[in-house]
């Protein structure tokens, strides 16, 4: 790459009569006195585009002059885009970038012509557009802003090299670095803007797919948490009916256990008198018992007196026949006594016979009273047998008045409960309804996202 005088510095420097001459501008440039340019022509609409040339300094001059070095861009492009492609290729992210969007030697061609374009020196609608669609091939093929810059960064430096060889003066060194760094300043600027934007666009059509996404899930739960909502508080107010009818048996239950309860109680009164009046039966048989068994041995002393007025009856028989005896060997002298004696012994056998239907009635009497005794006995059984069952049914009457109470107690307790539960039931009813409302209103503000 040969050197050549960059002459075309003082044809740039001589069309404008208010200008310094050439060892003024390094002088000036010595003294750090910038001289004083035309602005670049304003864009219509581009408004922000002209203040940010405008920031970075960008004159016509600046055009002038990259007119000028357009011959020995063209000169040396070949040599620019093989320098760029050689440290591109050299990031294997890059390479892939390339190879699978294009090639290489296509976008040489491309690279070629860009950058000639560049030093037309026209900064139009048209410059204007090419840059917006480079950075959306940049944003379309996945190419990152970081990568961006570093190429640019490695083609300034390429642009800067070439420029440096083609001067001599310093002072021309630097108004040509200082105007390829502006151009390629508003060139970054221009792309990394168009990035943002593209980034903006895409950002926000995912936010509409997502926000239709949304919308629609919204919508969709919103439907079905209305259903489910209303499906919710058809069982809740059934749930409350069913406990409402729950409540009213258990207060149903309730009343009769109470009943049941008093009536256990006077079944246990009842069964208490009954029990005294067995015991009164218990004495009074033990009573009985004891008046038979003296009944028995009055029968006994009345066996025993009437064997021995049987016996008094013998004798007396017999003494009537000894008289009669006596009275026949007595003769005419002895018939009144032969008389006496035969009363006597008409009346002995009357008295015997009279203590022998005793003696049988006794008897009689006798095997009554053993029977009665042991009818006695028998009752003293069951009585006893009835006191004791008595007993033991008056104690699970208490057992069942106790476990009647335990009961009533709990069943008003779970009445309690119940009643608390349908209070619940019925505000999560009302939290339902609420809820369904809610999901109604959200599904209204759904549909006018």
């Amino acid at each position: 790459m040969g050197k050549c005088p960059f002459s075309f510095m003082h044809g740039i420097q001589s069309r404008n009569n208010n200008e310094a001459t050439p060892d003024k501008r390094s002088k000036d440039s010595e003294n750090h006195t910038p001289a004083t340019t035309a602005t670049v022509h304003s864009l219509h609409g581009h408004e922000e585009l002209n203040e940010q040339m405008r920031m970075i300094d960008l004159t016509e001059e600046d055009l002038d002059l990259l007119r000028m070095m357009k011959p020995i861009v063209e000169r040396e492009i070949n040599y620019i885009t093989d320098q760029f492609y050689n440290t591109v290729l050299g990031v294997n992210k890059l390479e892939s970038i390339i190879l699978e969007h294009s090639s290489i030697e296509r976008l040489k061609g491309t690279l070629k012509q860009h950058i000639i374009e560049i030093f037309d020196g026209k900064v139009d609608e048209q410059y204007i557009a090419k840059r917006l669609t480079i950075a959306k091939i940049h944003k379309k093929v996945g190419l990152e802003p970081k990568w961006y810059l570093s190429a640019f960064q490695n083609l300034q430096n390429v642009f800067i090299t070439v420029m440096y060889n083609e001067t001599y003066k310093d002072n021309e060194r630097l108004k040509v670095v200082q105007t390829v760094t502006k151009l390629l300043n508003l060139e970054q600027q221009l792309v990394l803007e168009a990035y943002e934007k593209e980034n903006i666009r895409e950002k926000e059509e995912q936010y509409l797919v997502v926000k239709n996404e949304l919308k629609q899930k919204i919508a969709e739960f919103s439907g079905e948490l209305i259903d489910l909502s209303m499906d919710t508080n058809a069982a809740v107010e059934q749930l409350v009916a069913s406990s409402n009818e729950v409540n009213n048996s258990f207060r149903r239950t309730a009343s009769t256990a109470l009943g049941s309860q008093e009536m256990a109680k006077d079944g246990q009164g009842h069964l208490g008198s009954l029990s005294g009046q067995i015991n009164l039966i218990y004495e009074s048989t033990n009573e009985m018992e004891r008046s038979v068994k003296e009944l028995s041995s009055s029968s006994l002393q009345i066996q025993k007196i009437v064997a021995a007025v049987q016996d008094i009856a013998d004798q007396t028989k017999i003494l009537s026949l000894n008289a009669t005896i006596e009275a026949a060997r007595a003769g005419e002298y002895g018939r009144g006594f032969s008389v006496v004696a035969s009363e006597v012994s008409r009346l002995a056998e009357d008295t015997k016979s009279t203590v022998v239907r005793i003696g049988d009635l006794t008897q009689k009497s006798a095997a009554l009273t053993s029977q009665v005794v042991k009818e006695i006995r028998k009752v003293q059984e069951l009585t006893k047998s009835g006191k004791e069952q008595s007993v033991e049914t008056s104690r699970l009457f208490s057992d069942i008045v106790d476990s009647m109470q335990t009961s009533t107690q709990e069943i008003v307790t779970v009445e309690e409960e119940i009643r608390v539960l349908i209070h619940t039931i019925e505000g999560i009813g009302a939290t339902t309804a609420q809820t369904a409302a809610s999901a109604e209103f959200f599904k209204s503000a759904t549909d006018n996202l």
